[in-house]
């Protein structure tokens, strides 16, 4: 698999080095950006090849790489519902906070939620198989990395996988715009898990009827709703700064 891009390339050298088996850099740069990224190999033994930009836009398919781009293996990473709470554990981890995604079929949102997840700490996103976005090139080119510090499970049923962590004691709440509570007048429970649903017709029927409790974002212009990715980031931060404030 090739990783194209500075920050998405910075990010698994970060986490994964002995996961990259060459790194291809264009030989005319000379920037701070790109020597961060060579101190970066060299300190974890990363075979860099210096190609001119023709030779990495051959390699990258003539799209947009920042003057680098890494072979890389894929990661190990959990695939099922199951394999999710065997990595908790695995990592000492005690129920941390889940995103579901309900519909999300626009690989630059899921890119920003990455994004989002990985900004929060809250690096576990659940999808249904049907009508979400895979994790394509345009999704890891947004998340900036984020791809790579983030699970993402597809499951075949989002209604069952939400009575699954409810029955490991998690509280559901769904982002919904017909709401009459405020994500800001909201205690969230914890450990607790967030639905954000299609940024068109949002959460469907029947998710809403598996969520615990249906929150919103009040709105105070004419606008009726959020970008999903943004709606995302916004409820994220206000749990953070909930949690912060409950352990300060």
């Amino acid at each position: 698999m090739v990783l194209i891009g500075y920050h998405t390339v910075t990010t698994r050298l970060k986490i994964a080095p002995k996961s990259i088996s060459k790194l291809f850099v264009v030989n005319h740069r000379k920037d701070h950006k790109i020597k961060k990224l060579l101190q970066l190999a060299q300190q974890n033994n990363v075979q860099v090849i210096k190609v001119s930009q023709i030779e990495l836009s051959r390699l990258t398919r003539d799209k947009k790489n920042n003057g680098c781009a890494a072979f890389v293996d894929e990661l190990i990473k959990p695939t099922c519902m199951d394999g999710l709470f065997d990595y908790f554990d695995a990592q000492g981890k005690i129920k941390p906070p889940i995103i579901f995604l309900d519909g999300i079929t626009d690989p630059r949102n899921l890119g920003a939620i990455f994004r989002n997840a990985d900004a929060t700490g809250y690096g576990n996103i659940i999808a249904p198989m049907d009508n979400s976005s895979p994790l394509s090139e345009l999704v890891r080119h947004v998340a900036c990395g984020a791809v790579d510090t983030v699970n993402y499970i597809r499951v075949k049923n989002i209604a069952r996988a939400l009575e699954f962590v409810q029955e490991r004691g998690y509280f559901v709440y769904g982002l919904d715009g017909e709401s009459g509570k405020s994500i800001f007048l909201t205690k969230f429970s914890n450990p607790l898990a967030l639905v954000f649903g299609d940024e068109g017709k949002g959460l469907r029927r029947l998710t809403k009827v598996y969520c615990d409790e249906l929150v919103h974002i009040p709105m105070h212009g004419n606008l009726e709703s959020l970008n999903v990715s943004v709606a995302c980031g916004v409820t994220l931060f206000e749990v953070v700064r909930q949690y912060q404030q409950n352990n300060s």
